[in-house]
This record gives structure tokens, C-alpha cells and sequence, in this order.
């Protein structure tokens, strides 16, 4: 291998003056000198920026914490709860971190525009379903109903049995599964029948005209007497309600727990219709009266002959 001498050093690799060297540490202590001297005048900003992430996480926590308990006594449904839950939680977070931001002089309104251009375009793409899950958060706060209960709006009826984010469900009498979206729940009338402890069971007793009212009321309110369910203490009665052409049609007021309101009604129309056939009590109802005219041959051997 052929080796070359190197008989000069370059200006670049030449050893450093003292001059070179004292400047280069002058320039090094301005620097750290000037950077001491920001990060003193930033601290202030650190420090409270580094509480308020701190407090504003701690908040959040106590306020998600205290949400679930209130939904919870609420008897809300775990999904809504949940979901919920993941709402408030995520944007608590965004807002405590854009005050973090801030307070570090960071600036955050392209941050913001941001954020809220991106929820104006998920409004857009989910205002039905937003709306059903804001009707949902409405329907669980205000307590309108909750689970359990017996509603009726728009022609259907049936028992609460879920409330979810966005749609509730009743289960009718035959076993059957309606899913309403809870918009239509928050904007429609709803007839709820079990909110109350006592109802009222409506019955109309048609009867002849020929009978004893008087005699019929007594069966009809001993009947209600013999009835474990029925609640005694309230205003049962047994009053004429029309007058029709066929019959006298009798109003007969009942009142139960809201609980045992189907068991009472059968139970009373089939015990009122026993004790006034027991009794001979007429009830009146349509008949057709067909009368057959029998042709006389004569006048028709008279017809054919004329």
C-alpha cells in the first residue's frame, strides 16, 4: 500500500486559539443565560398550567363519578350510562387540555376551529341519531318514565322494558318487541299508566230497562266487596251513565294498585256477568227478528190463470 506524506495541516483541523475558544464560551454563557432567564420568566405559566391539567383531571374524574351515581339511582340503563359516561369524560378532557394549551401561551384557535368544524360535519352526518340520543339523556333527566312502567303513545302499548341510547323498547301483552326511536318519545304524547300507585278501572254494565237499578248496584258493589284486590277506602260507585234506547247503560267505577290493574278488571267482568245471571239480570243486546211469510198456491194458480 503506498502511503502519502501529509506535510501541511488544513485551516479546518487546525487546533483552536484562545481567542476562538474564550469567544465560543462567551457565546455559550449568553446562551444559557438568556435561556435561564426564559424558562424563569416561563415557570409562572408551567406551574399553573401543570395545576390546571391536574385539577381539571381530577374534576373530570369527580364529575363522571358523580354522573354515574345520579344515573344510577336514576335507574337508568347501563348503556346509556356508559355511553354517556364516554360523552362527558372525552369532552371534559378536550376542554381541560385546550386550558392547558393556552395558559402555555400556545395558541389554540386554529385548535378550536378545528374541533368545531369537525363536530358542525358529525351534527350533520348524525342529526337523527343525535337526536334520538339527546331525547334519550331529556327522557332519563326529566324522568318521564323509566323501566317498568306501561306506556301508551301513537297507538301502541306495551311495558318498558329498555331504555337505550337512542331507541326505547316495550314488550306488548302478546309478547311482542316495539323499538321507538326516543325522539318520538320526547316530541309525542305518552299516556303512562303505571306512574301512579292507584288507577281506575271503567266499566259500563248495560242492563234493561225493566230491571231493579237499585238491585243491580247492590250485586255489582257486593261483588266489588269480595274482591282481595280491590281498594275499599276510595270512591267505588255504580251510577247510571246513558240512557240508550235498548238499555240503561251503568257506569261502574273500580280502584286498584296500578299493579293489579289487569287482574282486577277481568277478574270484576267476569264475576259482575256471573252475579247477574245468578240473579236473573237481564243484559240487554241486538237481536234480528226474521219473520218467514208462507206464499199462498190459490193466488198464485189465480195469477197464472189471469
Amino acid at each position: 500500500m503506498n502511503f502519502q506524506l501529509i506535510d501541511k495541516i488544513p485551516e479546518e483541523s487546525a487546533p483552536l486559539s484562545a481567542d476562538n475558544i474564550n469567544e465560543q464560551i462567551t457565546i455559550a454563557e449568553k446562551w444559557l443565560e438568556n435561556a435561564y432567564n426564559w424558562f424563569l420568566s416561563w415557570l409562572p405559566n408551567l406551574i399553573a398550567a401543570l395545576v390546571i391539567l391536574v385539577l381539571g383531571l381530577w374534576i373530570t374524574k369527580l364529575l363522571c363519578k358523580i354522573f354515574v351515581k345520579a344515573m344510577k339511582r336514576g335507574k337508568a340503563d347501563q348503556t346509556v350510562i356508559t355511553f354517556l359516561h364516554s360523552i362527558i369524560n372525552a369532552a371534559s378532557k378536550i376542554v381541560v387540555i385546550i386550558c392547558t394549551l393556552s395558559t402555555l401561551g400556545f395558541d389554540v384557535t386554529t385548535l378550536i376551529a378545528a374541533i368545531g368544524a369537525a363536530a358542525v360535519t358529525v351534527g350533520l352526518a348524525l342529526k337523527d341519531s343525535l337526536a334520538d340520543v339527546a331525547s334519550g339523556t331529556l327522557i332519563i333527566i326529566n324522568k318521564k318514565f323509566k323501566t317498568g312502567d306501561y306506556l301508551e303513545t301513537e297507538g301502541l302499548q306495551g311495558k318498558v322494558i329498555k331504555i337505550e341510547m337512542m331507541y326505547t323498547t316495550l314488550r306488548t301483552y302478546d309478547n311482542k318487541e316495539i323499538m321507538i326511536p326516543n325522539s318520538r318519545l320526547a316530541s309525542n304524547n305518552i299516556t303512562n299508566y303505571f306512574v301512579l300507585e292507584e288507577r281506575r278501572i271503567d266499566l259500563t254494565v248495560p242492563i234493561g230497562y225493566s230491571e231493579d237499578i237499585d238491585k243491580v248496584r247492590k250485586i255489582i258493589l257486593n261483588e266489588m266487596d269480595n274482591h282481595p284486590k280491590v281498594l275499599h277506602d276510595r270512591n267505588n260507585k255504580v251510577s247510571i251513565q246513558k240512557l240508550n234506547e235498548s238499555s240503561v247503560d251503568l257506569c261502574v267505577w273500580i280502584w286498584c294498585k296500578s299493579e293489579d290493574y289487569w287482574t282486577v278488571m277481568d277478574d270484576m267482568q267476569e264475576n259482575i256477568k256471573k252475579a247477574l245471571d245468578k240473579n236473573g239480570i237481564i243484559i240487554p243486546f241486538n237481536q234480528l227478528d226474521v219473520h218467514l211469510i208462507e206464499d199462498n198456491p190459490k193466488q198464485k194458480q189465480t195469477e197464472r190463470n189471469g
